[in-house]
């Protein structure tokens, strides 16, 4: 999927820019900065993915399905600065560099505001890091710098990244992967994958590619009631809310069959848990809401979310060619194959929660981490099919906060869909949540 979303983009390989892989630890005490560089290696050295880097393409980056990687020999150095006074700024541009992949895919910042006041920035590809590596990468250095400079245990024993690449690359695995790929491209074509929603505009429209948001709150009691309706349907919060987005896109659009694409962790098994990498892919959730029959609709959904888990390992490339009958430099946006998107933070799901990843114990110092949004301004859209699918994607976001209530926010572009449209779909969210949730117990 990575792979696929930086083709998107049209930044001259191979100086691309990594995408929502940052981290700012905030390091407050004495710091012993040789055993934090010492640490640094060490953990670099440890997880096969942190070396990896791409190899030079052919003439068209474009054309290559999937990237060839080797492996770094060195660790990956830890390079020193001062801090400024007004230290954000800094942060944003270090962080949103194009990296030259062909030489590594991450690179570290040791930045010095004053003799008990540093910030380590660690900036890693999104190819080979992935929200779940932000916690394992800075509990792992944690435990390497504490060894140096007090007690401690060595690092556990890595899985490896390389040995799950080799498996992948099988024949065995390889056959068994095209046939369930065209299973799941037939299905996904079926549901009418591809088939941009309509957008206000007649014609083309002319996208500026800035977006809106229309905020979705539910309150405590709401939210309570939404869970209880879940566990008495014994379906997952998640597929709850899918069942009900879906139902309210197929009635503003008049549709019957509708997709919804989200990022999964990927992370099916326990070994993958404990490992730094990127196991993090799109899947697409085909939903028939001509069902709509209230218990009925929940288990069918439930049931499409389980099967779209056991898709992640599928490339989205090669299954968006298959899907959208097209290849080369065309380029795939990562919903392509979603009619919308529906993502949940902070409950246990689809997304790996790092709201809670607020600290990380090192010796002898108070540790934090710095929230960074990233400039995402430096990407464009190589070509009209990318754009088109960004365009017409409409992105719900919900997130369920300390004091147990669902918030968030319906994004759409406002050239193509316009407020009235995302109003219009929150709308028909809510009422499908309520008839939803009346009938789950029955």
């Amino acid at each position: 999927m990575c792979w696929e979303w930086e083709r998107c983009h049209g930044k001259p390989y191979p100086a691309v820019v990594s995408i929502d892989c940052s981290t700012a630890l905030r390091l407050l005490g004495p710091l012993d900065a040789g055993a934090l560089r010492e640490a640094f290696a060490e953990v670099t050295l440890h997880h096969d993915a942190l070396r990896l880097r791409l190899d030079e393409p052919p003439e068209r980056a474009a054309d290559v399905v999937r990237p060839h990687q080797t492996l770094r020999a060195t660790p990956l150095p830890l390079e020193e600065a001062l801090l400024p006074a007004r230290p954000y700024p800094l942060l944003v541009d270090l962080s949103t560099r194009p990296f030259d992949v062909t030489e590594a895919l991450g690179r570290a910042y040791l930045l010095r505001a004053a003799p008990d006041h540093h910030v380590l920035l660690t900036c890693f590809h999104h190819l080979v890091f992935d929200a779940a590596s932000h916690r394992l990468f800075l509990s792992d250095l944690a435990h390497a710098y504490n060894r140096r400079v007090a007690a401690g245990v060595p690092l556990r024993p890595a899985f490896s990244y390389l040995d799950l690449i080799r498996a992948e690359s099988t024949r065995q695995a390889l056959d068994d992967r095209a046939a369930r790929l065209a299973a799941r491209a037939a299905l996904l074509q079926t549901y009418g994958a591809g088939d941009l929603l309509p957008g206000r505009t007649a014609g083309p429209p002319a996208l500026r590619h800035r977006y809106d948001e229309e905020p979705l709150d539910f309150s405590t009691e709401q939210t309570r009631q939404l869970l209880h309706a879940a566990r008495a349907a014994r379906v997952s919060l998640y597929s709850l809310l899918t069942a009900a987005f879906a139902s309210a896109l197929g009635h503003h659009f008049g549709r019957e069959r509708m997709i919804l694409s989200t990022p999964s962790h990927g992370r099916l098994r326990p070994e993958h848990r404990t490992a730094v990498g990127d196991f993090a892919n799109m899947v697409q959730i085909p939903v028939d809401v001509s069902q709509d029959g209230g218990h009925r609709l929940l288990r069918q959904t439930h049931e499409a979310v389980r099967e779209a888990s056991a898709t992640v390992d599928l490339p989205f490339g090669l299954l968006a060619e298959t899907v959208l009958g097209r290849s080369g430099d065309a380029g795939f946006f990562r919903y392509a194959l979603g009619h919308a998107a529906l993502r949940l933070h902070g409950v246990t799901g689809w997304a790996l929660d790092r709201q809670r990843d607020d600290a990380t114990p090192m010796h002898a110092m108070r540790t934090d981490v710095m929230p960074i949004s990233q400039d995402s301004s430096r990407l464009t859209y190589a070509t009209r099919q990318a754009s088109d699918a960004a365009a017409a994607t409409l992105a719900l976001s919900l997130t369920m906060t300390q004091d147990a209530r669902l918030s968030g926010a319906l994004r759409h572009e406002r050239a193509y869909h316009g407020p009235h449209t995302a109003r219009s779909i929150l709308h028909h969210l809510r009422e499908r949540l309520g008839a939803l949730s009346g009938s789950a117990g029955t």
